[in-house]
């Protein structure tokens, strides 16, 4: 089975060591889950391959479950921010950690972009978002810590970044762009389907012994 061996850096045939079959009644889906290993370094993977009808041999493309995929799971994304994210995580797999960092910085000017905030630097137009309720404290303190980890791998020289920063930088900007596309939006519209049916949100007093 070919797969993708992050530590090699390289489409690899998987070696099958083992494989698991399993049926899910609630769902009468089932899958087959293979161990493999890489025939080069030996870095272990395990993909899973659903089907509905395994009585007819049709069966879904494997899918690696291990180790897993740095990839955006909203379809909210704007295009163009998803293209800037997808090529951060290429750089990271062709193992050049800088420009990752550098387009995980771009990709946070998509993100201020997206919701039309004029500022005359990422600085401040974050500093906008959290005024605004776009992102909460932690979130802003986050962004502002790639925004730097951006400005320092591309404008200088010397500095590089290492692989375990690289993948912090993208892990936290999939974050946000998780929270900002995704949850946030979920969470308003929640609010407003409770506020149409007269039902709150909150307790705007709540007591303080009060059993939840």
């Amino acid at each position: 089975m070919l797969v993708e061996c992050h530590n090699c850096s390289a489409i690899v045939d998987g070696e099958k060591v083992a494989s698991y079959t399993h049926y899910e009644e609630s769902s009468d889906i089932t899958g087959i889950y293979s161990f493999l290993k890489c025939p080069r370094c030996g870095s272990p993977f395990i993909t899973l391959q659903t089907s509905d009808a395994p009585e007819f041999d049709n069966w879904d493309p494997p899918k690696m479950i291990f180790p897993p995929e740095i990839q955006l799971t909203s379809v909210s994304v704007p295009v163009a921010i998803a293209i800037a994210y997808n090529e951060a995580r290429v750089c990271f797999r062709a193992k050049t950690y800088t420009a990752a960092a550098i387009m995980c910085r771009k990709t946070l000017e998509g993100i201020a972009e997206a919701h039309q905030i004029k500022s005359r630097n990422l600085a401040s137009a974050l500093r906008e978002m959290q005024k605004q309720g776009l992102i909460e404290n932690r979130l802003y303190e986050w962004a502002d810590a790639l925004r730097i980890s951006g400005n320092e791998a591309a404008h200088g020289v010397s500095t590089t970044v290492s692989a375990q920063d690289a993948k912090d930088i993208l892990d936290f900007t999939n974050a946000l762009l998780e929270y900002v596309f995704t949850f946030r939006d979920k969470f308003e519209k929640w609010k407003a389907r409770r506020a149409a049916k007269g039902e709150p949100t909150a307790d705007p007093s709540p007591a303080p012994d009060e059993d939840e």
